[in-house]
């Protein structure tokens, strides 16, 4: 860990900046995890609809 702090020090990043980084990495992470419950949710409207579209030209 302190390997990491000597490195962000030499890189001149300062704890502002680090901190707003690590709070929009944080931001991304949750959009990504939502975007991949919604696509599970429409992938399970699609075979929805498919079964009715499905059962409708049986009859």
């Amino acid at each position: 860990m302190t390997e990491l702090i000597k490195l962000i020090n030499e890189l001149g990043v300062n704890p502002p900046t680090l901190i707003i980084c690590y709070l929009l990495f944080r931001s991304v992470k949750a959009h990504e995890s939502v975007l991949n419950e919604l696509k599970k949710v429409l992938a399970s409207h699609d075979k929805r609809l498919m079964k009715l579209e499905w059962d409708n030209k049986k009859n």
